[in-house]
Order: C-alpha cells, then structure tokens, then sequence
C-alpha cells in the first residue's frame, strides 16, 4: 500500500521511498534565498538597489538553444519602471533572441531608490504561448566581480539544474 506525506512516499510493505525537491521547491522554502547550492550563492531572483535615474547594463554572455530564453526585469515590484530606447516599461522581458547581446536602461522605482529585481524567463515546451518561472530546477548563481558586476548564471526550471542555460552580466553604472 502507498501512502503520500509531505516528503516521500510510503510503501508499508517495502518502506520509505523520499521525493527529491525541485530547485525551485527549496528556494521558495526559504523565500528566495539564498541557499547554499552545491559550494553556489543561489537565489529566485537577484535583487539590486537601484537609485531614480541610475543606468543598468546587460550583458548576455551566452545561453543554450533548447529552449527560448529570456530575462524579466522589475523595480519595486512592479511599481517602477525601466526606460530602455524612450520607452517606460513596467516589467520587460527581454529574449534572448530579439534583444541586443549588450543594451543599457535607466531604472525610475516609485521613491529615489529602490530595488531592482532580474530573474530568468523561458517558454514553456508544450504551451508555446506561455511563458515559465520560479518552477522547476529554476534558479540564479550569483557570481559578484566587483561593486558594481555580477554574473547570474542561470537555470531554467527544464530538466537537472543548469547554471549555464543563461548567462548574463549586470553592471549598475
């Protein structure tokens, strides 16, 4: 007889048979993190005070082609905005295969600073139209160069953990 419980499966004939948690799972335990991955700073999302007014640079250093990938940008939860080429976004998504492998914005959060924050995005395999995060083995290593460079290497939630589906370099100006 099989029994589900909240971490593994009992098999009252053969015993216990545990359910290995997603990337995702663990973050969203602990609120995002970080966690400890592996010796890895991991995080859902990466999160960077930002001032009115201040430039943002991107950088996409590389990103695999299983499937479409991209990045969401906030600021303030929404409640700010991005301007990239005169444009005032909300919450951009930028993909990797439409937006420039280099490109800078301006961040405007509701007050004179705010918080700024960038997590990975892709499409999902069978629901084209939809588009996925924060599931799955999905999560950020964050990699701090220096005070103003970070690599984020990231997972998307699609099969094993994958740090190099995207990579990207932020550098706040």
């Amino acid at each position: 007889m099989l029994q589900l419980t909240h971490s593994a499966i009992l098999d009252t004939d053969k015993g216990v048979f545990s359910l290995e948690k997603t990337l995702a799972q663990i973050l969203s335990d602990k609120k995002g993190g970080p966690i400890d991955y592996n010796g890895k700073n991991v995080v859902m999302a990466k999160k960077i005070p930002v001032k009115s007014g201040q430039e943002v640079e991107i950088e996409i250093l590389r990103f695999n082609g299983d499937s479409k990938q991209g990045f969401e940008v906030s600021i303030d939860q929404r409640k700010g905005y991005i301007e990239v080429n005169g444009q005032k976004l909300n919450s951009p998504i930028f993909w990797t295969d439409t937006a420039p492998r280099t490109f800078s914005f301006k961040c405007f959060p509701k007050k004179t600073e705010g918080i700024m924050g960038i997590w990975n995005v892709w499409k999902n395999i069978e629901y084209k139209e939809n588009t996925d995060a924060w599931i799955g083995n999905a999560g950020l290593y964050v990699e701090r160069i220096d005070d103003e460079k970070t690599i984020l290497h990231c997972s998307n939630g699609i099969g094993d953990v994958n740090f190099d589906d995207l990579v990207l370099q932020i550098k706040i100006k």
